[in-house]
Formats: structure tokens, C-alpha cells, sequence
């Protein structure tokens, strides 16, 4: 079992963005985005397939299995909800509202989720234009 939940989430959110963005999602592109050491993104990766969430070979792409999918859909969508409401509902500005959003994308706690998104009357476009995954919480 991993301990570390925030490190799990961040990585399928970052193979999520790459995937989105079109761009190869690789030890190498992953270790570029999260700003660590290539060994550190095969161990977290090989801990990952073990999860069932992430599908890996030798010079393939590193793909979601749909388990791994729909959680990364899921910690996107809190992450994106999250910085709709602090600009929203809390006045924020979007620039100031990333850091905050990193920290309770965490939150496992769907009826908080779910609350988030009908008070935001289910919008599907963030702060910064990028598209909310709609998810049932």
C-alpha cells in the first residue's frame, strides 16, 4: 500500500496534463515536469502498474489502465473545481489560487466535492480555460 497518497495524486495529474497536452509521457518527460530524478519516476511508475494505474514496456508511452484514468480524471476535476471556487465564490485572483488548490485537491471527501460543484452550477471550464473533467463525485 502507498503511504504517500499526495505523491500518487500528483503523479497521475501530471501524466494526465501531459496526455492532454498531447506530449509523450516518459520517465525522461516525467522527471522534466516534477522536477526530480529519472530513478525516482521508474520507482514511483513501477509502484504505479503495481496499483493497476498506469500500464508500462520497454521504449512504449507510459498509459493510463482505466482505473488510472479515472483517478486521474478525478484529482484533476478537484483541482480545477477548487481553483474555480477560491475565484468564484472566494475573490481570489487566478494567478493566487494554484498553491491553495494543491493542497485540497487531497481532500478525500466526495460529498465535499460534490457540494463544491453544484454551488459552481457544474461549470466545465476553470480559471485558466483548461476543461473540469466531468466526474461524479
Amino acid at each position: 500500500l502507498m503511504r504517500n497518497t499526495k505523491e500518487k495524486e500528483h503523479y497521475l495529474k501530471e501524466i494526465y496534463r501531459l496526455e492532454s497536452a498531447n506530449k509523450e509521457v516518459s520517465v525522461s518527460s516525467l522527471s522534466k515536469v516534477l522536477c526530480v530524478s529519472k530513478s525516482s519516476v521508474s520507482n514511483m511508475v513501477k509502484k504505479l502498474v503495481a496499483m493497476h494505474l498506469l500500464n508500462s514496456a520497454p521504449y512504449k508511452a507510459i498509459e493510463f489502465t482505466p482505473e488510472g484514468r479515472e483517478q486521474a480524471r478525478t484529482i484533476v476535476a478537484k483541482h480545477r473545481l477548487i481553483e474555480l471556487f477560491l475565484v468564484e465564490v472566494m475573490g481570489f485572483e487566478p494567478e493566487n489560487v494554484h498553491d491553495i488548490a494543491e493542497e485540497i485537491e487531497h481532500i478525500q471527501s466526495p460529498a465535499f466535492f460534490r457540494k463544491v460543484q453544484n454551488m459552481l452550477d457544474k461549470r466545465d471550464t476553470d480559471p485558466h480555460g483548461s476543461p473540469i473533467p466531468d466526474v461524479d463525485f
